[in-house]
């Protein structure tokens, strides 16, 4: 018999490191499949560190820096973000998928909105 696999719950570290490294990464031009290379790892193993679906070990921390070429102090948080820092980050998003015309997320936005409306 098979077993099941118990999901793990993660640090709010974790998804706040996603985000670090995702911002360093397209800050420096990089494609994911670039900094895989670079730090020694697969493609999808990038996407899933930047959607915060793992959370890497400190070895890793550090070959990713280097392959970035920034500091480990530079892609660990330094502490949870204020409401005004998620605000902006809410903002910058939103704008992003305007500006992608991104239809899915949109119609999904538009529910979302929809839902927080009380009705008459």
């Amino acid at each position: 018999m098979a077993r099941r696999r118990t999901r793990i719950r993660h640090d709010p570290i974790v998804p706040l490191f996603a985000e670090r490294l995702r911002e360093l990464r397209r800050s420096r031009g990089l494609t994911q499949a670039q900094l895989a290379r670079a730090a020694h790892i697969t493609e999808t193993y990038v996407s899933k560190l930047e959607t915060a679906q793992i959370a890497p070990g400190v070895d890793l921390v550090a070959r990713l820096s280097r392959a970035l070429t920034c500091s480990v102090s530079d892609l660990l948080p330094s502490a949870l973000p204020e409401l005004n820092d998620l605000r902006e980050q809410a903002r910058r998003r939103f704008e992003e998928v305007l500006r992608t015309r991104d239809r899915e997320t949109i119609q999904l936005l538009l529910l979302f909105f929809a839902r927080l409306t009380p009705l008459p």
